[in-house]
């Protein structure tokens, strides 16, 4: 009877053993698989993320892009009726009562272009030197500034919106912007322009002295 014993616990110890191994198997298989559907549920959450700010930003850019297109036509125009900028202030402008008021009604788009179309531009830099440029034509335009020299203040002014439109032109093309410089002060003794530190050939204009 004792080697029957002996079997019967031989027997029941390699059973238990084997139930063991086994539970100890399907336990570390099943940990194993939670541990792969965790890992690849973390990984399809940060795909998905990167996907949405990648969109995101996408939009973004667009959106920046089209801002500042409207941007540039409405500096196009007060481009083209600059040189009454200092009349503004006149009771008698040296040039036309209508390119006067042409370039009042630039200016005033160009201003509300600041209020709306610039929000949308999403660098700090682009805003602040197209608001910088809608200072500078209200201090010659309004109040005055810098009026002992009217040739070159309208050539600071000019060659500062130069400055603004090769920005937005930058934001369009998503190229870099131009580096910053110090806008133009108007009430100086220098006779010199104020020009843009550097310029893409396609805006060199033989009327800006660049």
């Amino acid at each position: 009877m004792s080697s029957w014993g002996e079997l019967a616990a031989q027997t029941a110890s390699a059973l238990i053993g084997t139930l063991a191994g086994g539970a100890i198997t399907v336990r570390v298989a099943r940990w194993q698989t939670a541990r792969t559907i965790e890992a690849q549920a973390e990984l399809a959450a940060s795909q998905e993320a990167a996907n949405s700010a990648l969109v995101r930003r996408q939009w973004m850019l667009q959106r920046s892009a089209e801002a500042a297109q409207r941007l540039l036509e409405q500096l196009a125009e007060l481009y083209a009726w600059l040189p009454s900028l200092p009349d503004l202030l006149l009771e008698e402008p040296q040039l036309s009562l209508q390119a006067r008021e042409r370039c009042a009604a630039a200016l005033g788009s160009v201003r509300q272009g600041m209020q709306t179309d610039l929000l949308s531009v999403g660098d700090d830099h682009v805003r602040a030197r197209y608001r910088t440029l809608v200072r500078l034509c209200f201090d010659v335009g309004w109040r005055g500034i810098g009026q002992d020299n009217r040739e070159r203040q309208i050539r600071d002014v000019r060659g500062y919106l130069r400055y603004v439109q090769f920005t937005l032109e930058a934001v369009i093309d998503a190229t870099p912007l131009p580096d910053d410089c110090e806008a133009p002060v108007l009430e100086r003794s220098d006779e010199a322009p104020w020009l843009p530190p550097a310029l893409p050939w396609h805006w060199h204009d033989p009327a800006d002295g660049s």
